[in-house]
């Protein structure tokens, strides 16, 4: 019952699909912002329901205790320092799960990457796939039945929008890192696959990798071929425009993140708490779209959550990898994670980044 859940999760892996509880939702200057809106996933609940049925079977140490005595102490003064608990709370319950979960699969022996996590991920992508095409030659969202994946009503012309296929993600970029992730696996495991499924789910993946026009992926595939295979890749910023907007909106978050950290240098200012202090710390933050997070992982964590919780954090991470193997998800995820923060903020992205973790770490025994 619970590999099947598993596998269930892993098949619901992009989907968004979630009931918003916008009554609780914390605004800045007036706006919601969907980063503080406390959301219940479809896949919320069958995590949830994973996490009943492992727990049961994992051995309760004085270890395990003590870890866990020190984390609720710690989430404690994190969300006391917080001045937004119900953005911090809930964001707290949500790395809970992504704990709890990823402790489950690690403990789950029979668990195979391939059977429970690549190969029902691999059929709910090649629809994600069509779709993102789809909406790129429409040059909107399609609807229909794709609203109840978690696609998003748009047309590529509105105000704020990327011009740029979203499939059933928040946003192009993280598509694009969910997709990059997701190849890598589809390759380390296309033996298993059938012939014309791998080429034609292959072909659909480098497409909308292309289309989705995300430049730290396009970045990070050229960093990863290069140490693949040893060669000289050439990477071209001239035609970036340093002045644009785009650009330095990001230099002002991360300007605003420093500020955080010595502010807050412990304990941070509360997890899921950086835009609501946004304006407390940088004034030029006046419209909308310009209300996020710092676009980096590290910078994230560091403000939110304090030297301490950075610290454990890099630890997690980190000791993720092995000496032994290049471990090319991780990789993935740390390069686009220095110029950008969906991997610890939006659903399917984080949900995925505790797979990686859990796979990377069960590979290391």
């Amino acid at each position: 019952m619970k590999l099947s859940l598993i596998s269930l999760l892993s098949f619901l892996l992009p989907t968004q699909l979630a009931f918003h509880i916008n009554s609780l939702s914390t605004t800045v200057y007036g706006f919601k912002i969907d980063y503080l809106i406390p959301t219940l996933y479809l896949t919320d609940i069958v995590a949830v329901f994973i996490i009943i049925l492992g727990l049961k079977k994992i051995k309760i140490t004085k270890r395990f205790m003590l870890y866990a005595v020190v984390y609720m102490v710690f989430v404690a003064l994190n969300i006391y320092m917080s001045d937004y608990f119900i953005s911090n709370i809930y964001r707290w319950i949500k790395i809970t799960e992504m704990f709890l979960l990823g402790l489950v699969i690690f403990n789950t022996k029979k668990f195979d990457v391939f059977k429970h996590f690549v190969k029902p991920l691999s059929y709910s992508m090649f629809i994600v796939c069509i779709l993102g095409i789809w909406q790129f030659l429409i040059k909107s969202s399609v609807g229909g039945i794709f609203y109840w994946l978690g696609e998003r009503s748009f047309v590529f012309s509105d105000p704020n929008i990327a011009p740029y296929p979203y499939s059933i993600f928040s946003h192009p970029n993280s598509f694009a890192g969910f997709l990059l992730v997701f190849g890598i696996f589809l390759l380390e495991y296309k033996n298993k696959f059938n012939f014309k499924f791998f080429w034609s789910l292959l072909i659909l993946v480098i497409v909308n990798l292309i289309l989705t026009n995300s430049l730290n992926v396009y970045i990070t595939t050229a960093i990863l071929l290069l140490l693949r295979y040893r060669k000289n890749v050439v990477l071209g910023f001239g035609f970036l425009d340093f002045g644009a907007r785009f650009v330095t909106h990001r230099i002002e978050l991360i300007k605003a993140s420093f500020q955080m950290i010595k502010e807050n240098f412990w304990f941070g200012v509360g997890l899921n708490n950086f835009i609501p202090r946004l304006p407390s710390v940088h004034n030029l933050f006046v419209n909308s779209w310009e209300l996020q997070p710092v676009h980096n992982i590290f910078l994230l964590v560091f403000s939110e959550v304090g030297v301490f919780g950075f610290i454990a954090f890099c630890v997690l991470f980190f000791s993720s990898f092995s000496l032994l193997t290049t471990n090319y998800q991780l990789l993935t995820i740390l390069i686009t994670g220095l110029s950008d923060h969906y991997w610890l903020t939006l659903q399917q992205n984080l949900l995925i980044f505790t797979y990686v973790v859990i796979i990377s770490r069960k590979k290391k025994l």
